[in-house]
């Protein structure tokens, strides 16, 4: 697997933003190839007595990412994923952390069923496993997760990762597969969710795609358009499909016919705008942010900038709070991971005090005990369940201007929360604006050259949007700003019914300082009134 964090934060050195979708992957790191011939014949796991299954039911809208690639000599007959940058398993092993099972196998059903037990306590109802392709070995695994899955009710889902010759058409054939092979498990897992490519509510497979910029392990680069043939077939198939890629770019949605996007992991917040990427999805796609409890991968050589301290559970605290506080409902919420130990991202529990016999002593979980993050995240899933999401207005704005630059701002008014536009759909947009977006919820922008400012040419861009987190008990404060030269009108439309309804035309065209601020604001029942 690739370093997950490469295509979704802006990380310093050999990382790079995922707005690009850029992925650049260490040498070495994430590979399927990670074996090391035969050193000692360890037992595949302690002894450990399983937990009765009377924990409440798991909860389908919420998903761990999980991996099924490790192995030890005495299931597989050899080191798996364990000895990554250079580690000497059993007791040296390419993570922070050391598993409470030992350095297990993927392949031992006494750990798969000690992970569904786990994950039944933490109230996680999805599995999302790492494939590697058909006939891989995360492949050949998948029976074993699916027949104890059931036992536990637990659902397993896919994530499609670069495998080497991964293509849009192979893309196509693995979802056949993936159907033919293991769609009629009663583990299989299907979601009744729609989208603009999938609008009808039906059982259907729920399939993620990983490193969404290349086609596959050689790192070919791809833009959204190239995988838009597979994704229309995927969509035809008769038991149809939905696809979620990670990337936070939300024109992947319209581009690529993609069913929704995924962020696997945010590092640094103050570098990545956070999960404001969901106010720019488009209306009917789906919402599927992923939280951390933290990332820790020194021992597997990824830049210190990387490191995410978990902070007694607090990073995985705020992460949740962020990702349901944008004002769009997810699809589902996933977590990453239960078991990335090279990442250091896991919810598994780990052993505490252990150590590698050369004077290295692994991390403790920072959070009560090894199984502390297992009660915290069903806490977490109790509150996410028992959440109450904000009311929505639709409305539609159009701008026009004859200045280089104009925009158009929501400001605080005053409310507990500011509102935000979300789920922006763009109308119309003149072809010679150099640019006519709306910037992380609360900002219209529209702009030309100036040398057709210069001559007095118009242009003009048209929005549907959502304004959410807007309390009817206060007004909407609205603020334009334009260059020294031409005019901005800005024509207000309710959207409540069936067709946009004219409801306030402004116009500022005055030089009064170098942003040559307006501001008005805009009566609540205009907007929210079925009939203004």
């Amino acid at each position: 697997m690739p370093a997950r964090i490469l295509a979704l934060v802006l990380v310093i050195g050999f990382f790079t933003a995922c707005a690009s979708n850029d992925v650049i992957q260490p040498p070495g790191l994430h590979s399927t190839e990670s074996i090391a011939p035969v050193v000692a014949s360890e037992p595949a796991t302690p002894e450990f007595t399983l937990a009765s299954t009377s924990e409440p039911e798991p909860s389908y809208k919420v998903a761990a990412f999980y991996y099924p690639w490790y192995g030890n000599p005495a299931v597989d007959g050899q080191w798996i994923h364990w000895t990554q940058n250079n580690h000497l398993p059993p007791k040296d092993i390419s993570s922070d952390y050391y598993p409470a099972l030992d350095a297990y196998s993927s392949s031992d059903p006494i750990v798969v069923e000690h992970h569904m037990e786990w994950l039944r306590q933490a109230g996680i109802g999805v599995i999302i496993t790492s494939w590697w392709g058909q006939g891989s070995r995360e492949d050949e695994v998948v029976p074993l997760l699916l027949e104890i899955a059931e036992r536990y009710g637990i659902k397993v889902a896919f994530h499609i990762e670069p495998y080497n010759g991964r293509t849009a058409e192979s893309l196509l054939s693995d979802i056949q597969y993936l159907y033919k092979q293991y769609g009629s498990n009663p583990a299989f897992f299907r979601s009744m969710a729609t989208s603009r490519y999938s609008p009808v509510s039906e059982q259907k497979g729920m399939f993620f795609v990983w490193s969404i910029g290349a086609k596959g392990a050689e790192g070919e680069r791809v833009e959204a358009d190239y995988w838009r043939e597979s994704m229309d077939a995927i969509h035809a198939l008769p038991e149809n499909a939905l696809i979620i890629a990670n990337t936070t770019n939300g024109s992947w949605v319209s581009d690529g016919h993609f069913d929704g996007l995924y962020n696997y992991a945010t590092l640094h917040f103050e570098e990545s705008n956070s999960f404001n990427w969901a106010r720019s999805l488009p209306p009917d796609s789906l919402y599927v942010p992923s939280v951390i409890p933290g990332f820790s991968a020194r021992r597997v050589g990824y830049a210190e900038t990387t490191y995410v301290p978990r902070k007694n559970g607090g990073t995985f605290e705020t992460q949740w709070g962020q990702a349901l506080g944008t004002g769009v409902e997810p699809a589902m919420v996933t977590i990453t991971s239960f078991n990335e130990w090279h990442e250091g991202t896991m919810i598994e529990p780990p052993q505490f005090g252990a150590d590698d016999g050369a004077g290295y002593t692994y991390a403790d979980f920072d959070i009560y005990s090894p199984e502390g993050y297992l009660y915290h995240t069903r806490d977490r899933i109790d509150r996410y369940l028992a959440t109450t999401w904000r009311k929505t207005y639709r409305m539609r704005i159009k701008i026009t201007t004859t200045s280089d630059w104009t925009t158009l701002d929501i400001l605080d008014n005053g409310a507990r929360i500011r509102p935000v536009w979300i789920r922006p759909e763009r109308v119309f947009a003149t072809a010679s604006a150099t640019a006519a977006e709306l910037e992380q919820g609360n900002r219209f922008s529209l702009t030309q050259s100036l040398a057709d400012a210069n001559i007095g040419k118009e242009v003009e861009m048209t929005w549907d949007v959502l304004l959410t987190d807007f309390s009817p008990s206060y007004d909407l404060t609205l603020q334009i700003e334009r260059g020294n030269i031409g005019k901005t009108q800005v024509i207000l439309y309710n959207y409540t019914g069936s067709s946009p309804v004219e409801v306030k035309t402004l116009a500022w065209d005055q030089v009064t300082t170098d942003r040559n601020r307006y501001q008005v604001t805009i009566p609540s029942e205009l907007l929210i009134s079925s009939t203004p």
